[in-house]
């Protein structure tokens, strides 16, 4: 599709949206048209033949001679929407209520309206309920390159219910105590050794997991799917033991059975929650490469997330963070002082700083 333009503003396809509200890029050539006209449409010149020359007033004498003219002044508005019902017509694409709000979300997120991203974002949407939380998430894999139904039905339910890992982490330690003791009141259905092997696995998993899980290092991806992987076990070896479980209809057989299913489920949360931000953290466009971390934050009683975005250069799988030149943004709550959002700038060594209290409305920059 050409550069989407509108009276007073055009959209660059594939770049964030620059709004025409201040002067255009140095080197631009476009102007605008008096009375409302396109930006990046030159005004259009009088009509004539070639060889006709307008003729021109003699001047009289003793008179000051005329000023130059000014170029005519640049008229910019906000696009409307029915400036994207029109372009959706344009594109053959039915100008409807969930077409024209999908546009706004692929407008600011800087991706072009075309027949070809609206049939990818389609298929990505079938199947889920369409809610907001799945549109963004289908605009956002739709920036990194992603066309997966699978991977949009996992982000949008992150997007919508929003898990926080440390909630999660002390549930499934919990969740480790409960199946223990469980598997401890049936040991006349299983035999005692593989009940004592089994509980001995969860306490190492438990240890493991909340240890590793606590650690961020440059290497995020790589951690993530270590413990990824150590979930997709334990579950895979839970899942062996209920089906080899002899079926008994008494409460000891009930409480084991309900133990087992309970912990799988936190275990598919946790899994979910993971998956979540190692699709977050794949490379796309420059606009959207950085690597995403949820870290327990252990200041806080009781412990919640320290979420972390590291800016990475280049695209693709071979994108690196630059230690001496990149941005990292902080977030995590305080238990004096509320949400506290960190915003450092690494340049050459230099590292800036800016820390935004949002409940208190305070703000600080610094520099070092």
């Amino acid at each position: 599709m050409g550069e989407f333009t509108t009276e007073g503003g055009g959209i660059h396809p594939g770049k964030p949206i620059i709004w025409p509200t201040g002067k255009p890029p140095v080197g631009s050539s476009s102007e605008a048209e008096s009375a409302g006209g396109v930006r990046g449409v030159p005004p259009k010149a009088a009509s004539g033949k070639p060889t006709e020359v307008a003729p021109t007033e003699p001047t009289k004498p003793g008179a000051a001679p005329a000023a130059p003219g000014r170029p005519a002044a640049s008229v910019a508005r906000p696009l409307t929407i029915e400036d994207i019902r029109s372009h959706l017509l344009q594109q053959q694409i039915e100008p409807s209520d969930f077409n024209t709000k999908l546009s706004s979300l692929m407008l600011r997120n800087g991706v072009e309206i075309s027949r070809s991203n609206f049939g990818k974002l389609s298929n990505m949407l079938q199947g889920t309920n369409k809610s907001p939380a799945m549109q963004e998430a289908a605009v956002l894999l739709l920036m990194k390159g992603i066309d997966s139904p699978a991977a949009v039905k996992i982000l949008g339910q992150y997007f919508s219910e929003n898990p926080a890992l440390a909630a999660q982490m002390m549930a499934l330690h919990d969740g480790v105590g409960n199946l223990t003791s469980a598997l401890g009141m049936g040991k006349g259905l299983m035999d005692a050794a593989l009940l004592s092997q089994l509980s001995t696995l969860l306490a190492q998993f438990d240890e493991s997991f909340q240890n590793s899980a606590q650690k961020f290092t440059g290497k995020g991806d790589a951690k993530r799917l270590d413990l990824m992987n150590d979930v997709r076990a334990l579950k895979a070896v839970l899942q062996g033991l209920q089906e080899k479980a002899p079926a008994a209809d008494n409460a000891q057989s009930q409480a084991v059975s309900s133990s087992l299913m309970e912990f799988q489920g936190k275990l598919d949360g946790i899994l979910q929650n993971m998956i979540a931000q190692a699709i977050l953290s794949q490379s796309g466009r420059s606009e959207v490469n950085y690597l995403y971390q949820q870290i327990p934050n252990t200041m806080t009683s009781p412990p919640k997330d320290l979420e972390i975005i590291v800016k990475r250069d280049g695209e693709g799988k071979n994108s690196q963070i630059d230690p001496r030149n990149t941005q990292v943004v902080m977030s995590l709550e305080t238990e004096n002082m509320g949400k506290m959002v960190v915003s450092m700038i690494v340049k050459d060594g230099k590292v800036y700083f800016i820390f935004v209290l949002t409940r208190k409305n305070m703000a600080t920059r610094g520099g070092r």
